[in-house]
Parts: structure tokens; sequence; C-alpha cells
């Protein structure tokens, strides 16, 4: 296995192949987290203003009056 003119050749012809896949699969990277961020459900409320437990607007996560709290404790 030495090294031949041959295969410094295609080394050499690889090396634009494969700076070409990187490219493409750093496009495809880049839509694939766009398109997730467009389906993704816009946020509603803070955590000041929900309960992360259930998600009720009506109570904070440390209420004792959960709902959730209650199947977890």
């Amino acid at each position: 296995m030495g090294l031949s003119r041959r295969r410094i050749l295609v080394a050499a012809a690889a090396v634009p192949v494969l700076f070409a896949v990187d490219r493409g699969i750093r496009a495809a990277g880049d839509g694939i987290r766009a398109a997730a961020a467009s389906v993704r459900p816009p946020a509603v409320g803070t955590s000041a203003s929900r309960c992360a437990m259930c998600g009720a607007p009506d109570h904070s996560m440390l209420n004792p009056g959960c709902p959730a709290a209650r199947m977890l404790g």
C-alpha cells in the first residue's frame, strides 16, 4: 500500500466533493431548524402567570391546590 500518483489524484479530487457535501449538510440543518421554529406553537403567558405543572393560568406551580401536584405526590 504505497503512495502512488493515482492515490494522490483521487485524494485531491475528493476534497472539493467533501466540502460540497459538508455545505449541503449544513444547509439542510439550517432548513430543519427554520422549519422547526415555524411549526412550534407560540408561547402563551409567562412562567410567572401560568402553572408549569398543569398550565392553568389561575395559580402558580408551588400552589398546593394544583391538580398536577396531587398526582405527583
